[in-house]
Formats: C-alpha cells, structure tokens, sequence
C-alpha cells in the first residue's frame, strides 16, 4: 500500500514511524522543514521529500496517481484542506486530513475528504473510553484487530434520543463531542445537530452501516477499494 503523509509534525511523524514497523506500507513522507526531512530520511524507510504539499507538482513526484492514501497532518487546518482536496483531485482512494477545528470536518466533508481526524477529539475520546471501563482506547490496535473508530455527525437523526437509534450488533457510542466537551452518553441523550459521535465498531462492513444510517453513505454506495501490496 503506497501511503503518502504531507506533514512531519508529531501527528505526521508518528504515523511514519507506525507504518515503518508494518509490513505492506510504501511511504512517501513530505515537510517543509529541510532538516527534518534529512533527520528523518535517515531513520525511515521512506521517500522523504522536501517541500510544500500544497503544490500538485510535489503530489505528482510523490505519486499521489498511484497512491492508496493520502494523509495530511500538517500544523495548519487550511494547508490540510487544500492537500486534501488536491488529493481527491488526483483520485487518491483514503484521503485524510487532520483538522484542529471540529467546525470544518462539515466543510471537509462536502469537499470529498474522506476522513478526518481531531487531536482533541481523539484525547476526549479515550478519556471517556477510560470511564466506559476501556483500559486502552489504541486507534492504531484497533485497526489491527480489524476494529474501527468512527467519528460522524447526527445529521437526520438530531433530535433523536440515543435509545431510539438502531445500531447494528457490535457498535458502541463512546462518547459525543459537543460545544468542545466531550460527554458520555445515556439511553435518553438527546443528539443535537452540532453534535460529533464517536462510535466504535467491529470491522467495515459495520462501519458502512453506520455511515448509511446516519446518512453519510447511501445505501446503493460502497467504500472505496485500497489496493493492497
């Protein structure tokens, strides 16, 4: 699988050095910072590349046409949008962004991104996994194990008590992220338009039912296919 990640900060970094210890992975890893890039063409097997990945040419010398995913977690929200965007332009199946501000994951979405991530949401969400009785909420052992973490807004269903929201068998609610508060929800939490979920599930065939209920995905929709090596 041939992943590119635009942004060596210690969310970027972080993921290279997960991915370097995995088998099947193809990194191109591009950063601003021409001594990081040096640091760290040194330390990883990768092809690093020094510049900016805000401009398509750089995407196309790392690939971005024949690359599986696409993830940008450079320290700017707006930077990360336009790799983002740039990435679905160049038809790059997985393109995730890592936003800062909850109030743009709406925005990312009607753009095509595919995914987004939030540091702060990611924190809250294993603090109130914590209070669940989780002893380690993992995002990266849960995808080994074949889990997903799935971060989705209410859509239709605002207005609705968390009771009266069918979920398939093996999904959980863990916490819902609201006004910049993560709270642990009950039977009769009443969702709220703004409102951001976190939701844990079994593998993708449950987390494609999660997003066709909450609207995210229509029904005659299937996710994208990644190759893999």
């Amino acid at each position: 699988m041939r992943v590119i990640i635009a942004g060596l900060g210690d969310v970027g970094t972080q993921l290279a050095e997960d991915l370097t210890t995995q088998k099947g992975f193809e990194l191109v890893l591009i950063d601003q910072d021409e001594e990081k890039c040096e640091t760290l063409s040194g330390e990883f097997d990768a092809l690093v590349l020094n510049g900016d990945g805000t401009e398509p040419e750089l995407l196309d010398s790392a690939g971005a046409n024949e690359a599986d995913a696409l993830i940008a977690t450079t320290d700017s929200d707006a930077l990360n949008m336009i790799i983002a965007v740039l990435g679905k332009k160049f038809s790059v199946p997985r393109v995730v962004a890592k936003l800062n501000k909850t109030s743009l994951r709406t925005t990312a979405r009607e753009l095509g991104v595919d995914h987004v991530i939030s540091p702060k949401l990611s924190a809250a969400t294993e603090i109130t996994s914590l209070l669940h009785g989780y002893d380690v909420l993992d995002f990266s052992l849960l995808v080994q194990g074949g889990a997903r973490l799935v971060e989705i807004s209410p859509g239709e269903l605002a207005g609705k008590q968390v009771s009266k929201i069918e979920l398939p068998e093996g999904t959980l609610i863990t916490s819902i992220f609201r006004e910049g508060v993560a709270i642990i929800p009950r039977g009769s939490t009443q969702l709220k338009e703004r409102d951001i979920l976190v939701i844990i599930t079994e593998n993708e065939e449950k987390e494609t039912e999660i997003k066709q209920i909450f609207g995210e995905l229509k029904t005659s929709q299937r996710p994208d296919k990644v190759n893999e090596n």
